[in-house]
């Protein structure tokens, strides 16, 4: 059985770009030294790409959260810093999805693919907490019923502390190990 790292929403438009916030650029170096350590333990990384049409704000997400952001094929759109290396790469071990919203099945779709099933290990960072983090958390743990899940929640930011505690709580009382 294969082990997954899932960096969520790690883009240049959540860490610096229309809504990004400080705490997000100072995850860059932790993520980036965990995504190295699971590829050099053979672990899988998937990245996931919020990833929106051009007439985003007409969309129903687009009304929620009125803020252009993460467009297919802008540089907001891309990996943040140092990861966006992955974007480029041709290594088995890593894998990016697209997801049009803040959780889709297209993530749990893709990490079965890229661990050739059920992942005995999966551990979750990236941007936001209380947003895109826990919907794939949600989306994941749906999926994957005998998998542990794992929230690296110094890994994982919101732009208001309290709601990233407060997801991380949530979590927790649903039964993912916060580490």
């Amino acid at each position: 059985m294969a082990n997954v790292l899932v960096v969520v929403d790690y883009q240049n438009d959540f860490v610096d770009g229309s809504l990004g916030f400080e705490r997000a650029v100072a995850l860059e170096p932790g993520i980036a030294q965990r995504v190295e350590k699971a590829l050099s333990d053979g672990w899988k990384v998937m990245f996931t790409r919020d990833t929106h049409p051009a007439d985003y704000l007409t969309t129903r997400e687009g009304q929620f959260l009125p803020v252009v952001h993460c467009v297919k094929g802008t540089p907001g759109w891309q990996l943040f810093a140092s990861l966006h290396q992955y974007e480029q790469t041709s290594n088995p071990q890593v894998a990016i999805v697209d997801k049009p919203t803040f959780g889709s099945p297209l993530v749990a779709q893709a990490v079965q693919e890229l661990c050739g099933g059920e992942p005995e290990q999966i551990e979750i960072c990236g941007l936001v907490s209380n947003i895109c983090v826990v919907s794939t958390a949600i989306m994941l743990h749906s999926t994957f019923l005998n998998s542990s899940i794992s929230i690296l929640e110094q890994l994982c930011a919101a732009p208001n502390p309290q709601d990233h505690d407060n997801t991380m709580k949530l979590l927790a009382g649903m039964g993912y190990h916060i580490i």
